[in-house]
């Protein structure tokens, strides 16, 4: 009943604020559900995309000198460093900065960022998340099980957890212990309905890992009904166990924070991402150049947000690889990525052994704006290194050392190095977590 209650409470909500959310929920499903070759989808795909230019263009100091480009092939390819370093000039003069949505990230690269939506973005994003885990079987209202790393920024206090029929555990440590005390609290907030988990793909690989040596036993009465993965690639082996544990079919969604959900796989096409083709317009860019990747031909995912005008991102290359496919979704042919490269991240241990969740260490890095990127290494069992680029001066090396030793252990040896930019992998990207013991 209750459940049922906060459904109809958040849907009425939204009505007396216009049906924001309704009407975004609507436009999503019904432009999902189109083949992507549909004229109908191509045509309102063309509107949005000239709108978004016209807004930029009109409103923004970076693309003002673009008002002539008849085509987004004309306009440049950004990434985060581009738009940091000119963050005011992305800004829309149409919105008080103050009234916008910040929206913080480390990023995939280890480069922390700072980027802004609109109220109607924000409420597309709302949307989508309801949209993709209803995938999984989740309505709203219903419960929802959340592991993540916590920090001041996206905690939420009991009242609120309990308003939205969430659960949200902190996965600051992941050693034997702890996981069963997870299981525990799984246990206790689903003893009366199921629920939907989300967590990162790199967590779920420390839960495949217990399983592999503990079996299922802990996992019994955990009354899960979806798993969605997000952050990371989900290793097929990872999503087996993790089914097999709950008895529930896995997601993996490709979303990042300043855009919103990109596209989700399902369990007849794992790790082939269908594209949210209703509010991203995504290209497919060659390794070494702005021409586009043949069809197959893995190259940089470049994503254009339709609907953030207040921070307009026009061909934005989010340091994500891929390759354009079609798969068959019931009977439509719909555009989705697939051999998707990075975010594949190392385990790191504090200094008593324990497994630490890479996201704990990236979401310290969220309130340290003056740095371009960052890399964190483990050397040895209790010496970590931390590799810094700074945009200036940065005067705040005791503040990261004090909060990075809070997580790994005060005897921790934590020692940074400003350098003038952090190495990068052979397929371009920046390793941002990097285990040199295992």
């Amino acid at each position: 009943m209750l459940s049922q209650s906060r459904n109809i409470g958040f849907w009425i909500l939204d009505f007396l604020k216009g049906g924001k959310v309704r009407k975004a929920y609507q436009e999503l499903r019904k432009y999902y559900n189109l083949d992507s070759n549909s004229p109908l989808l191509r045509e309102y795909q063309k509107k949005s995309l000239d709108i978004l230019i016209q807004q930029a263009v009109q409103n923004t100091a970076y693309y003002k000198e673009y008002e002539s480009s008849g085509d987004i092939s004309d306009f440049p390819v950004i990434n985060k460093s581009i738009i940091s370093a000119q963050q005011t000039d992305f800004l829309s003069n149409k919105f008080n900065k103050e009234e916008l949505i910040q929206m913080s990230t480390s990023g995939s690269t280890g480069t922390p960022f700072t980027s802004y939506q609109n109220k109607s973005k924000k409420r597309r994003v709302n949307a989508e998340t309801i949209f993709f885990n209803e995938k999984a079987g989740y309505k709203v209202g219903s419960k929802f099980v959340y592991l993540r790393s916590l920090n001041s920024k996206n905690k939420k206090t009991k009242l609120k957890q309990w308003i939205e029929n969430q659960k949200i555990v902190d996965i600051d440590k992941m050693n034997d212990k702890s996981i069963e005390e997870l299981f525990h609290k799984i246990k206790m907030f689903t003893s009366d309905k199921s629920a939907t988990m989300l967590s990162y793909a790199s967590t779920y690989d420390i839960l495949r890992d217990y399983f592999k040596k503990n079996g299922f036993s802990a996992v019994e009465n955990c009354n899960i009904h979806g798993i969605i993965s997000t952050s990371e690639i989900l290793f097929d082996e990872t999503r087996r166990y993790m089914s097999e544990a709950f008895g529930s079919a896995c997601y993996s969604r490709y979303a990042n924070m300043e855009n919103g959900m990109l596209g989700q796989d399902s369990p007849e096409h794992p790790n082939t991402f269908i594209i949210n083709e209703a509010n991203y317009y995504i290209e497919i860019l060659k390794m070494n150049s702005d021409d586009p990747a043949k069809s197959g031909e893995v190259g940089r995912i470049v994503v254009t947000d339709l609907y953030n005008y207040a921070m307009p991102m026009i061909r934005y290359d989010t340091g994500d690889v891929g390759s354009f496919t079609n798969v068959n979704l019931n009977g439509k042919k719909k555009r989705a990525i697939t051999n998707f490269g990075g975010r594949k991240i190392d385990m790191v241990f504090d200094t008593m052994g324990n497994t630490v969740s890479p996201h704990k260490i990236s979401v310290t890095f969220w309130s340290f704006s003056e740095l371009k990127q960052f890399q964190f290494i483990q050397e040895e069992e209790n010496k970590y290194k931390v590799l810094i680029n700074i945009r200036e001066n940065f005067d705040r090396e005791k503040e990261l050392t004090d909060s990075l030793k809070a997580i790994l252990g005060r005897n921790a040896d934590v020692r940074i190095e400003i350098v003038e930019s952090i190495p990068v992998l052979n397929s371009g990207k920046r390793k941002y977590i990097i285990n040199k013991i295992v």
